[in-house]
């Protein structure tokens, strides 16, 4: 196919751009012409000034707590208070003094008709707790004239001048209270247990010690005191008993102080197994008169005689 064939076949897209570019610059002159027809001049026109957005409040945290304390928690429509103008006194113009008294502000209920206002208030030294409203009168100080967020004001019965308990204000001193002798109490049973362990038995060395006999006596009346000087368990080995098994021991029992250490096993005394309750009933009674004591120990893995003296 050559050139003149295939402009003949294709003539229709020459059209087609001749029409879309006569369409194109005759929109511009159709809107030249109708800009400056209709249109003022951007020279003469008159000038708007933009708004100016307003900046927007820088929001600050605190983490001393003022936000909640500038606020009435009594109140959920009353706004916190901005500053706290201090209160004269109308009759000399002075700042209203704090009291002496020992009186404690624990809350304020502040109301915007003032006699439907409330206070609470402590006295720290007769520890009396009340509610107070203006014009009543608190208990060994005097009448209430005002009621603030953070603040009441009174008559001081004994002075005849106006007085103020501030919110985060501390209690006068209240006077010191009398001393008191403290009283021991009398030496219980258990203190003479210790001092009678302390006194009745001497150690020799690490296998032999001396024990009295009235210490003795005393163990025997007194099981319970023996009982809780430690843990014991029955002592299992292939199956079997075989002694009784130490834990737990008091650095203050009779165990301790008789040479006994955690996991010692006892096997047997005077010869006499311990390899059931029974038979530990039956060594009580035939070693409880008894002179001397022989008991054999397994203690980390190695057997040793452990020899009580009874005088």
């Amino acid at each position: 196919m050559n050139l003149q064939d295939l402009v003949k076949r294709h003539f229709w897209v020459v059209g087609a751009l001749t029409v879309a570019t006569c369409a194109f610059f005759g929109g511009k002159a159709a809107g030249h012409y109708v800009e400056g027809k209709f249109l003022t001049d951007a020279a003469t026109a008159p000038k708007i000034d933009p708004v100016a957005r307003a900046a927007k409040p820088t929001q600050t945290r605190s983490k001393a707590g003022r936000p909640l304390s500038d606020r009435n928690i009594f109140c959920s429509d009353c706004q916190p208070v901005v500053a706290e103008v201090p209160v004269t006194d109308p009759g000399d113009g002075k700042t209203v003094p704090r009291t002496s008294l020992p009186l404690v502000l624990i809350a304020t209920s502040v109301h915007p008709r003032a006699e439907w206002s409330m206070a609470t208030v402590l006295n720290s030294q007769t520890q009396a707790q009340g509610g107070y409203v203006i014009g009543s009168e608190i208990p060994g100080a005097g009448k209430i004239e005002d009621i603030g967020y953070k603040f009441v004001d009174f008559t001081n019965t004994a002075t005849h001048r106006l007085e103020r308990i501030s919110l985060l204000d501390e209690p006068s001193a209240a006077p010191a209270p009398t001393p008191t002798v403290t009283v021991r109490p009398p030496t219980g049973p258990q203190d003479e247990m210790s001092a009678a362990l302390e006194s009745g038995i001497r150690k020799l060395d690490d296998s032999n010690f001396e024990v009295d006999r009235s210490l003795v006596d005393k163990l025997l009346a007194n099981p319970l005191a023996v009982s809780k000087g430690a843990r014991v368990t029955p002592s299992i080995k292939n199956g079997k008993p075989n002694g009784i098994k130490l834990y737990a021991i008091r650095p203050s029992s009779i165990y301790a102080k008789l040479g006994l250490s955690n996991g010692d096993t006892i096997h047997s005394i005077n010869g006499f197994e311990l390899d059931s309750l029974d038979k530990g009933l039956e060594v009580y009674q035939k070693v409880r008169d008894a002179s001397g004591l022989q008991v054999s120990v397994t203690r980390r893995g190695k057997p040793m005689t452990i020899n009580y003296s009874i005088k």
